[in-house]
């Protein structure tokens, strides 16, 4: 019966993804904003929106106006590619994503489309780039960064790198941080194997997960703050979020 149900959601799934995905770039083209965001940045939230339904997760953020009011960027922890869907739930935001995404088909099309910051992390040059282009672009929509440095385990947060800190600092560009919390990780999570075997498990699976996206406390850095007691403080403030039962 799983079997079944996975493959009805692959089914259903795909073309939602592919449809999305072509809209968005479509919409790109048009110029058209709906509180200061693009259409395309919309279409990938409502897209966002369905995959929740679609794979039955059950998805709360306590006090999303926090996103609507934060101007600047936003960390969070990682330990699936799911993580940024269920970024993209609460409002349209930006990522800042590994470089060979970009040619992924349809994924990575899309990416484009919403303004998303690709970095090359072998290579020193693009993420000095990249470092630049944070520093320069608009703040609003919020820029999601997932300061760990790449996905981790289910159920441990990995230690913050102090790379996304010092653009902040660098910039007085203020940080929101975030906690992605499901009450299910080890079926969502993203380990040593590929994408489409924990992707099929995820598809096969009944559900409901619960999930959250939690916003705490926004940072204010200013020039001349250190950037690792920055990282060892909002490293304390998330996984002392996931630590603690949410209401969920």
């Amino acid at each position: 019966m799983r079997s079944i149900l996975g493959v009805l959601r692959l089914v259903i799934a795909f073309p939602v993804i592919a449809v999305g995905a072509l809209l968005i770039i479509v919409a790109a083209l048009i110029p058209v904003r709906f509180k200061g965001i693009r259409l395309s940045a919309w279409i990938a939230t409502l897209v966002a929106r369905l995959a929740m339904v679609v794979f039955n997760i059950r998805f709360n953020c306590p006090e999303p106006e926090k996103f609507y009011r934060h101007e600047g960027l936003v960390f969070a922890n990682h330990i699936t590619y799911f993580d940024i869907l269920m970024m993209l739930t609460p409002l349209p935001m930006r990522f800042v994503s590994a470089m060979e995404i970009r040619a992924w088909p349809f994924i990575g099309w899309a990416g484009i489309a919403i303004e998303t910051v690709f970095v090359n992390r072998g290579d020193k040059q693009s993420r000095a780039e990249a470092r630049a282009q944070l520093g320069q672009t608009k703040r609003f929509p919020p820029i999601v960064l997932y300061p760990e440095g790449g996905i981790g385990p289910a159920r441990a947060l990995q230690p913050f790198r102090h790379g996304a800190f010092e653009i902040a600092v660098e910039n007085a560009m203020p940080y929101l941080l975030c906690a992605i919390v499901y009450d299910q990780p080890e079926v969502i999570a993203w380990g040593d194997e590929s994408f489409l075997s924990s992707f099929w498990r995820l598809a096969c699976h009944p559900g409901p997960i619960r999930a959250q996206v939690v916003p705490l406390a926004a940072v204010h850095p200013v020039p001349g703050d250190d950037p690792k007691q920055l990282a060892a403080e909002a490293h304390r403030a998330v996984a002392a979020a996931l630590e603690v039962p949410s209401q969920m």
